[in-house]
Formats: structure tokens, C-alpha cells, sequence
């Protein structure tokens, strides 16, 4: 995985370096589409107007289709659901955070296809249309999520203070950076589930992670 890591951070760091200080959410979707394609990734970003959402609001969905891959045919999709007229002007913090939610999405559903090949593409367990516990204890979206949870973190603190913590992982849940959780991903599934058998075996997901992802390659 840290190759694709390298690869997408590449990717956003090269949007970042390139773009101005200040831009527009649609110059900035264009230019990220435009760069993830000249670094040959086959991956499709999608904008979808979401009316119900605060004025200035967005944020980035993505999926993976194993059918999709098996049959050459375009595997992850990124939607950035949002309220903007598109004309709203980005600074470097917006760019940024924008950046990290594409990264973090992006490299969550490579995660799913790097199970998916792994199988030879062959579809198994809960789906995105399954009830919402039975998707999110999932074996691969415990997995997956285990994987963004360890980048969650890993960008705010070290590799031995992560493990340390995951021994407290209700304590580790609530820590936070600033004014968000270090880990939003963490802490929706420990307000979901709890102190239970799925969160137990996410912890321990999180821990095999942690050894093997590069940080080096972790957009921030």
C-alpha cells in the first residue's frame, strides 16, 4: 500500500504546489482531476450538488467497483457532495483539507481493491445496500477502516504513542486535535458500536496497520 500512498500524495502535493494561494472550488476540482490523470491514475472525481447541505459545506465520498475492475472498466469513483456555487474563493487551509479528504478517500478504496485482487475480484461479505452495522463490521470494511483510522492518527502523533493509546481505544476515541477529533473515523465507530467484539477487533486491525504504513507518504 505505501506505493499508492506515495502516488497520491504525490498527486495532492503536486495540486497544492501548483495551484494559487487563492482559487475557486471549481478551478480546484478541475486542476485535481486534471493531475490524478497525467500521474495515470484510472479513477473518476464526480461533483453532486447537495441542496440540503449549509451554503459552504461540502465533503468527499468515494467507491470502489470490483465488476467495474474486473472488467477494465474505471474502479473508484470520488464524489465531492457539496453546496457551492463554485465560484467560492479557497485559501491554502481550505486547499489543504480539501487535499486531505480526496487523499484519505482515495486511498481508502485502493485498500479495497488491493482485497479485492487479492481474491481475484470475486465480490464477498456486507456491500454499501447492507444494514449499517452488519456494512461497517464488515472483515474488509474493518480493514479499510482500520487502515484510514491509522492515518487518522498517525498524522497528529507517533507511531509508539498510537499503540500505547490503543490499549484505552474508548480514551483514544476523544482525543482530539485543535477543536476535531484526531480521529473522526475512530470516534464515529466507537459512537456506533461502543466497547464491543467489532471495536476490540478494529483496535487490533489499527495495530497491525501502524508497522507498515510509511508516514513519509501521509498528505497533511
Amino acid at each position: 500500500m505505501n506505493i499508492i500512498l506515495e502516488r497520491v500524495y504525490n498527486v495532492c502535493k503536486e495540486v497544492r504546489e501548483t495551484i494559487p494561494d487563492q482559487t475557486t472550488f471549481k478551478k480546484l476540482i478541475n486542476k485535481t482531476r486534471k493531475i490524478f490523470k497525467r500521474h495515470n491514475f484510472d479513477i473518476a472525481i464526480k461533483t453532486k450538488r447537495e441542496k440540503d447541505l449549509d451554503v459552504d459545506k461540502w465533503y468527499v465520498m468515494a467507491y470502489y467497483d470490483s465488476e467495474n475492475d474486473y472488467n477494465s472498466e474505471t474502479p473508484i469513483e470520488v464524489v465531492v457532495h457539496h453546496n457551492l456555487i463554485g465560484t467560492e474563493e479557497f485559501g491554502q487551509h481550505q486547499i489543504t483539507l480539501f487535499l486531505t479528504e480526496i487523499f484519505d478517500a482515495t486511498v481508502h478504496e485502493f485498500r479495497h481493491q488491493y482485497q479485492s485482487m487479492r481474491r481475484d475480484y470475486s465480490m464477498q461479505g456486507a456491500t454499501a445496500i447492507s444494514p449499517y452495522d452488519e456494512y461497517l463490521a464488515d472483515y474488509d470494511e474493518l480493514d479499510a477502516y482500520a487502515f484510514s483510522i491509522s492515518l487518522e492518527l498517525l498524522r497528529v502523533m507517533d507511531t509508539y504513542r498510537v499503540k500505547r493509546n490503543l490499549t484505552r481505544i474508548s480514551i483514544m476515541s476523544k482525543m482530539r486535535t485543535g477543536a476535531v477529533y484526531s480521529s473522526p473515523t475512530l470516534r464515529a465507530y466507537m459512537d456506533y458500536f461502543g466497547l464491543n467484539s467489532v471495536t476490540k477487533k478494529l483496535a487490533k486491525k489499527i495495530y497491525l496497520h501502524l508497522d507498515t504504513i510509511d508516514k513519509r507518504y501521509i498528505f497533511i
